[in-house]
């Protein structure tokens, strides 16, 4: 190292880099601005304050490090240049340099809701990818979101976090934030993808928050208060619907095995019906990639883990299928069961399965909102059509890319019962799941508005929505809008009143 000429600690030697000095300091880094001599930009360089005394740690940190590095590729996580370890063993990297960081940002203008869910839709599409190229961060939080002139929201330290993974267990308690840190980070578990997504939730929380997540006053806390809170509800927040802290509720499970995984999380923000950002941060275009209202999207195709390599410290062998259920306002639930014949893996074949147009189902009656000469009354929107007679379902079924439910007998325990249908537009036809119910028209019929207009009932608590699509959109195009209270919850035919 060189002297400081402003009479501080030593200023890193770094090869390529000139005219170094401090941007920011911490217990675990120091991250200098400097100039990159071969094409003369300004970059960002964290040094480590450790050394890696042996060689081996010394190659073990750059082959991880650069494998680390091809996330940067992706827009929402920062651009890394080089890494490498300094002539006194500090490892260090050479980054993009941003304008600042949303830990600054939440401290001075807390995120609204939908800047919140656009900020979330990006980074857990960051991690989607990093997971799915074998890559765990292990420190999000609004500290290491950037921004800058040109990106809105990028993911920063992939490279010091895969440093940590090659130390052991006390020193990546060290490393960790507490404040975002999940519960099994404290007892030693090996991480996993879920680290990040509680991680990310925790974060998203703090933004729109100004601080943690039942973080009270107290800067340092033990051990003990800081596990005592992981047992306080997660309140929810003033102006914030609760749609958007229902599925930051389901990020932050203490079960890391009943947290979605980052792809399942990027579709749950993105599905929120929170309408556009008010504004980007500090004026900067948001670029890397459009916010879409709808199923996971991205340049490349990112493989949808299954739960076993999402989670790998479930026990093998159980069956696990999650699903979050959303309204037109974002209501939501989670309903998780080890048991077989309630929600069944992917690919794994069903008791009974029969399609929506298989079983037949005694009449009940119309619903109350559709109860006029045409059918439907007039303040139901446009492309909802009622059923003359109430129809009722089991669970949902995701088998692949198609949704299966068998239609059941309403005066015995079912799930669903159908509140409206549409037809399905014909460039839909034989689309995924997750398009069919992602699409503007289904969404405008499927919604809480049209739930409340055709059923009469107006306080939708522990409601939650669904949408059914055809089993053979070739032959009929018809789609239902089902409502229901969990699995098998239903024992009459609710929405008739009956």
């Amino acid at each position: 190292m060189t002297d400081n000429p402003s009479g501080g600690l030593p200023v890193p030697i770094v090869p390529g880099l000139t005219d170094l000095r401090v941007f920011a300091r911490g217990g675990y880094a120091t991250v200098y601005q400097a100039t990159q001599i071969s094409v003369g930009r300004e970059v960002a360089v964290k040094v480590e304050n450790r050394t890696l005394d042996s060689e081996r740690d010394q190659a073990r940190f750059l082959r991880e490090a650069r494998a680390a590095g091809r996330m940067s590729s992706h827009p929402h996580v920062v651009d890394l240049f080089d890494v490498g370890v300094t002539v006194d063993q500090h490892p260090y990297l050479i980054m993009e340099l941003c304008d600042g960081s949303y830990a600054e940002r939440m401290r001075n203008s807390p995120l609204d809701p939908a800047e919140t869910r656009d900020l979330g839709v990006k980074i857990a599409d960051a991690l989607a990818h990093s997971h799915a190229a074998g890559v765990l961060h292990r420190d999000v939080k609004p500290a290491n979101i950037l921004y800058s002139h040109f990106n809105s929201a990028v993911l920063a330290d992939f490279g010091l976090a895969v440093l940590a993974e090659a130390r052991d267990a006390s020193v990546t308690l060290e490393v960790l934030t507490p404040a975002y840190a999940p519960p099994e980070m404290f007892s030693h578990s090996p991480p996993s993808p879920a680290v990040d997504v509680y991680a990310l939730c925790a974060t998203l929380y703090a933004v729109m928050h100004g601080r943690p997540p039942r973080w009270q006053s107290e800067r340092n806390p033990s051990l003990v208060t800081v596990l005592e809170m992981f047992n306080q509800p997660l309140p929810g927040l003033p102006g914030v619907p609760d749609g958007l802290i229902d599925v930051l509720r389901a990020g932050m499970a203490n079960d890391p095995a009943e947290r979605p995984s980052a792809v399942e999380l990027h579709d749950l923000l993105a599905s929120l019906p929170l309408g556009p950002t008010s504004a980007p941060v500090s004026g900067a275009p948001v670029s890397g990639g459009a916010t879409l209202p709808g199923p996971y999207v991205a340049g490349q195709p990112v493989p949808r883990p299954s739960v076993e390599q999402a989670h790998p410290t479930v026990p093998s062998g159980r069956r696990w299928r999650r699903r979050w259920f959303f309204g037109g306002a974002g209501v939501l639930a989670l309903a998780a069961s080890a048991t077989a014949g309630a929600w069944v893996a992917d690919g794994a074949a069903p008791a009974t399965s029969p399609s929506a147009s298989q079983v037949a189902a005694p009449a009940t009656g119309p619903l109350p909102g559709c109860t006029t000469g045409t059918g439907a009354p007039s303040a139901l929107p446009e492309g909802v059509r009622c059923l003359p007679e109430l129809e009722c379902f089991g669970p949902v079924r995701i088998r692949g890319t198609r949704a299966e439910a068998a239609r059941v007998d309403c005066a015995g325990r079912h799930t669903w019962e159908t509140y409206a249908e549409g037809i399905l537009p014909v460039s839909l036809v034989g689309a995924e799941y997750d398009e069919v119910v992602a699409a503007e028209p289904v969404r405008q019929v499927c919604n809480l508005t049209t739930f409340r207009l055709t059923t009469g009932i107006t306080k939708s608590t522990g409601w939650h929505l669904e949408v059914l699509p055809p089993v053979d959109g070739s032959v009929d195009r018809t789609y239902r809008c089902l409502a229901g209270r969990g699995v098998d919850a239903l024992t009459v035919p609710t929405l008739t009143g009956r």
